[in-house]
């Protein structure tokens, strides 16, 4: 018969709870591990449905590669705390290798699956993790790139800013250098031809505004207004941006005979409502949960 001690050593293993929690189910379930198991998933499970409403706007920004795909993602908690853990990390990684074995591109391709069956083993596993740091976590967006034809490359700056770059010619070190580009510089577009037309009429309704209120001849203000919006598209496409690391020029003429196909910006929360605890407060609460 196994001691209590290797029973609980088991248990932990298994589930990855605490101490005092597997204490806890196996003394319920008279030393039983794979009914204490049961018992804690099920248990386990109605906390993890409680704590699913709670603001998760902290989290996670990472970048996973295997032999043929890689994955940018962006997984919430409801505090840097947790956000921070190891046990959160490895969370991120295994739910990242999940989706890295299916189709899907994209978190919306997920969701709207009429097959369920992938997305209840991505929700089962998201409430075991629920149940074991005590917070809410929110699997909020992720892209999955495939390396047929093009070379992708992926950088993330603290877990916090992430991006990649889709390459028409592997060059890992050009690669990491725009990727940085974009972390640093948040373009809106590769170059002009590919803004938003959109983003542009309104960049010029705001100029034309400001304009308005000059007393200048026409002629002059129609020259100010297209230098401001040249200074714009500059400063908001990624080949004309100056460069991170030589203001003094661009990718545009160091990219030589690469191309770059696409890129994808991640920025942790963007848009999410986040709560606003002291540190000492956030420490409080991990321990009296």
């Amino acid at each position: 018969m196994s001691s209590e001690l290797d029973l609980l050593k088991q248990l932990r293993e298994i589930t990855g709870a605490g101490v005092m929690d597997c204490k806890k189910y196996l003394k319920k379930s008279n030393n039983d591990v794979a009914e204490a198991v049961k018992l804690m998933r099920s248990e386990e499970g109605i906390k993890a449905d409680k704590k699913s409403s709670r603001i998760a706007a902290e989290g996670v920004v990472c970048f996973y590669a295997n032999n043929n795909k890689s994955i940018l993602i962006e997984i919430n908690s409801e505090t840097d705390f947790v956000a921070r853990s190891d046990d959160f990390i490895s969370y991120v990684e295994e739910c990242s290798n999940m989706i890295l074995k299916t189709n899907y591109l994209d978190f919306d391709s997920m969701t709207t699956d009429e097959d369920k069956t992938f997305l209840t083993q991505i929700e089962e596993h998201k409430k075991s993790a629920i149940a074991k740091l005590g917070e809410n976590i929110v699997i909020r967006r992720f892209n999955v790139f495939n390396a047929d034809n093009s070379y992708v490359v992926g950088y993330t700056h603290n877990n916090k800013i992430g991006a990649v770059v889709v390459l028409e010619k592997n060059d890992e070190s050009l690669g990491k250098d725009i990727c940085m580009q974009i972390v640093a510089s948040n373009p809106l577009s590769i170059d002009e031809k590919t803004i938003d037309e959109s983003v542009l009429s309104n960049e010029k309704d705001i100029y034309r505004a400001e304009l308005d209120k000059i007393d200048k001849k026409e002629d002059i203000k129609r020259n100010i207004l297209e230098g401001k919006i040249k200074k714009f598209i500059s400063d908001n496409t990624l080949l004309d941006q100056p460069f991170i690391k030589d203001n003094a020029t661009t990718l545009r003429k160091i990219i030589k005979d690469n191309k770059i196909k696409s890129f994808l910006r991640f920025q942790l929360g963007e848009g999410l409502e986040k709560k606003s605890e002291d540190f000492a407060k956030e420490v409080y609460n991990q321990i009296n949960k």
